[in-house]
């Protein structure tokens, strides 16, 4: 009985916290229009040689295939890596979580 009031005090510590970031966020909000840029609304920026970087890999990605004659196919055991990854990953998807069952996980 002790965890599920744990759980209601968090559910509730939770929601006022909620309600006063949307009161400071609603107050500090400016009526006129204001500019938003790119990086602004992704929460990230990168710089000038990391995107650099980052278009002449796309641009490999693209021209290489073509440039570049056929493989020949991999050996069959290489073959059975994405299932044994595939098969990893869904084992931990429903592996029993090491919280209590009534826990109430939330941030800040």
């Amino acid at each position: 009985m002790m965890v599920l009031k744990a759980s209601f005090d968090q559910r509730r510590h939770f929601e006022a916290a909620t309600e006063e970031r949307l009161a400071s966020s609603s107050t500090t909000r400016n009526t006129s229009t204001t500019k938003t840029t790119l990086t602004t609304v992704l929460g990230w920026s990168f710089g000038l040689k990391a995107l650099a970087v980052m278009v002449l890999f796309t641009l490999f990605l693209v021209v290489l295939p073509l440039v570049l004659p056929p493989l020949p196919p991999p050996p069959p055991l290489l073959l059975f890596v994405p299932v044994l990854i595939m098969s990893v990953l869904l084992l931990l998807a429903f592996a029993p979580s090491k919280l209590p069952p009534d826990a109430v996980v939330y941030c800040c």
